[in-house]
């Protein structure tokens, strides 16, 4: 498993109870990264942003802050409706799912 980064107010990977919900939000990181794919292809960007949105306020407290940071600059740059965000909307979208992928493939 991936190394968990430090943060305040995260789950402790040290308490058997935090571990396993910290396993839990790792084991789900796949399929959240699918949606966020499947959202993409289909150009869903409100489905995108509640995702982001999700992310943003969850990873953190399971000791993921940077996961917590991408989904947060990805859910700012949608908020910029200008066509010339959507390039970096998709830098955003990729730069989340190469993070969450490592995370959930432990690397």
């Amino acid at each position: 498993m991936h190394a968990q980064d430090p943060a305040p107010f995260s789950l402790d990977p040290n308490n058997p109870e935090d571990a396993e919900l910290i396993g839990f939000f790792v084991d789900e990181l796949p399929a959240r990264v699918d949606t966020l794919r499947t959202a993409a292809e289909n150009e869903d960007l409100d489905s995108i942003k509640r995702l982001a949105h999700q992310l943003k306020g969850a990873a953190p407290s399971y000791g993921f802050p940077t996961i917590g940071q991408a989904a947060a600059q990805l859910e700012d740059c949608l908020k910029d409706t200008g066509i010339n965000s959507l390039v970096q909307i998709k830098a955003e979208l990729d730069a989340l799912i190469g993070l969450c992928d490592s995370y959930a493939k432990g690397s």
